[in-house]
């Protein structure tokens, strides 16, 4: 026996005994991948395995082939031409390149060789002990050369051995599923969910993060159960794990708790609305029938939750409380979510009930707008109105956009809406000028738009259908939305303004838009922010802004507009510091189509 076969006896020796006292998967396989690299001067060995669906070869070790090209063999699907590992798999025989620029084994693969500089490349296939094909073990070098008898011996053990370690690990993973995973659903169980909420927890309580625990509860299951057998009460069981899958984030853990109980743990939430919405599709979800066998059976849920920090900071607490709050849903009617503090749940019911009689208000026709004139400094109505949408709620009386607009966002209802707003706006516009009255423009905040994928289109439609002439149209448009990488949006506004239809920036001077942007931007008028008009309340107001934003818009051309003039003092100032337009309750308050037609007409 030579130096060599001591050497290999000598680490197979030791890497089995590493195996033995249970040393690291990872570790054991670098180890083997070393060995081999000792016994084979300039080489390199890897180790690849099936993924789990058993059709693509990835890199486990190798401990000195470079990332890159560990990641371009990632993927690899056995085959005759796709190199030797890939080879040796398909064909399950060992597998010898001497010259890899010269053997059709490599066809598909020679590209990789040549940019990694691969000439020749030895590979084994990987075995379990029922002799199923699990992987490869493979040397490869920069140099062409044909193994020697012992280096096909080393190849054929370092694959035997790597056969073991790859077993073990497969074992414990077994372990670990059959001590963490709930059999019947296959979702975590119990413990490896508590184990789970204490990291969760205390990385939250490190990094100050916030996080939801949701405790799900299936209503009146017994009754399957009793009506169809425990089988179907099975079925139900996992079809209801399935669906809650589909509703959790893949941050998030989701287990079967126990009997007919889910719990699912939601990591590093920004708001209230993303756990509302997970908990929403729950309830959605479980609430369609099941079918089992021949039968369709009826299932809901009833969600309890608890928040970290707000509610608890332990685990305990926070299962216990969402536990809790499960109950609270039960007993309000089931099928519904609670949270632990009561003053969300009637936060959260508030705003689904009115998401729900939004989408009536749209059906029953109860939006209006009404209108608000400008006017000169001279006090004179300007013949320019801006059109303000209302909600004429059947209870509520009548609601400012800032009561519901941001719903109207959330439920997706603002392709709708902003079409409504702007057809009504041209078509009552269209009408007063028909009965001969005096109107330069109506403006409609642009705001409403920014989820329409072509409004340019929606414009120039309603323009036709209404009769509207474009120079009667105003686009108010917040200065934010041009703020960034604006192009396509300043091309749309530029083909309206070829139209004829005014462009306006709202609330200007809040929104980043430099003076150099400022001059190549489509708009005809600056519409100033409030704030800079709430400001003015005193005799000894500073007007400086006001002053630097008129001085900005007269170097470019452009009239100024100041909004929410309320006071006699706001007036004055604004009219000394050159602003050419006003708008406020100090001259009119949003107006009624009627109310508005007599001040038409009076001009």
């Amino acid at each position: 026996m030579d130096n060599r076969e001591d050497q290999l006896l000598l680490s197979q020796k030791k890497i089995l005994e590493s195996v033995a006292l249970g040393a690291g998967f990872q570790e054991t396989l670098d180890e083997l991948c070393v060995a081999s690299e000792h016994l084979v001067p300039n080489s390199v060995c890897s180790i690849m395995v099936f993924d789990d669906s058993k059709q693509y070869l990835n890199v486990v070790a190798a401990p000195n082939i470079l990332p890159e090209l560990i990641e371009r063999l990632n993927g690899t699907v056995p085959s005759d031409t796709a190199g030797s590992c890939a080879v040796a798999v398909f064909q399950n025989a060992p597998t010898y390149v001497n010259n890899i620029l010269n053997d059709n084994r490599w066809t598909d693969a020679r590209q990789l060789a040549l940019d990694f500089g691969i000439n020749s490349c030895w590979s084994h296939p990987v075995k379990n002990v029922n002799g199923d094909i699990i992987g490869s073990f493979a040397i490869s070098s920069s140099e062409e050369r044909k193994p020697s008898y012992f280096q096909q011996q080393l190849i054929t053990e370092s694959a035997n051995i790597a056969g073991i370690i790859l077993q073990r690990r497969e074992r414990e993973k077994d372990l670990w599923g059959k001590a963490h995973q709930d059999k019947l659903t296959g979702l975590c169980n119990r413990p490896m969910f508590d184990m789970t909420m204490k990291h969760a927890v205390a990385s939250a309580r490190r990094h100050q993060a916030q996080l939801a625990v949701l405790f799900v509860d299936l209503d009146n299951f017994k009754i399957i159960n009793d009506t169809y057998g425990h089988k179907a009460g099975d079925d139900v069981l996992r079809e209801i794990a399935a669906r809650l899958k589909r509703c959790q984030r893949s941050s998030d853990t989701l287990a079967r708790y126990g009997g007919d109980e889910f719990t699912l743990l939601l990591e590093n939430i920004d708001d209230l609305n993303s756990v509302t919405q997970v908990a929403q599709r729950i309830i959605d979800e479980c609430a369609i029938p099941v079918m089992t066998g021949d039968y369709s059976a009826g299932v809901s849920a009833s969600v309890g939750i608890s928040l970290f920090p707000n509610d608890a900071l332990e685990v305990r607490e926070l299962l216990s409380f969402a536990d809790r709050a499960m109950y609270k849903a039960k007993s309000k009617g089931r099928n519904g979510f609670y949270f632990y503090e009561e003053g969300l749940t009637r936060v959260v019911e508030a705003k689904k009930q009115l998401g729900l009689e939004l989408r009536h208000a749209l059906a029953n026709s109860e939006f209006t707008l009404f209108y608000q004139p400008l006017f000169g400094t001279d006090g004179a109505m300007s013949g320019s109105l801006e059109a303000l949408v209302r909600w004429n709620h059947p209870s509520r009386g009548l609601l400012s956009s800032a009561d519901f607009l941001p719903m109207v966002e959330e439920e997706g209802l603002v392709d709708e809406l902003s079409e409504w707003v702007l057809l009504t706006a041209c078509s009552q516009a269209k009408a007063w000028l028909d009965k001969g009255l005096k109107l330069d423009k109506v403006a409609i905040n642009f705001s409403l738009f920014t989820e329409q994928q072509d409004f340019y289109a929606m414009v120039v439609q309603v323009l036709n259908d209404t009769g509207l002439p474009p120079a009667c149209l105003e686009l108010d448009i917040a200065e934010s939305l041009l703020a960034g990488d604006s192009t396509e949006l300043c091309g749309e506004l530029s083909q309206l303004r070829k139209r004829g239809v005014a462009v306006a920036l709202d609330h200007f001077g809040t929104g980043g838009v430099s003076l150099a942007r400022l001059a190549h931007l489509p708009v005809d008028l600056l519409k100033m922010d409030r704030e800079f008009v709430d400001g003015l309340t005193q005799e000894q107001a500073d007007p400086r802004l006001v002053k630097a934003i008129v001085a900005m818009a007269s170097n470019l051309g452009l009239p100024v507009l100041a909004k929410r003039v309320e006071t006699q003092l706001q007036r004055e100032i604004l009219v000394r510091e050159g602003c050419h337009l006003l708008q406020g309750y100090l001259f009119a308050e949003p107006l009624a189509v009627r109310d508005l037609e007599r001040l038409l007409a009076q001009r």
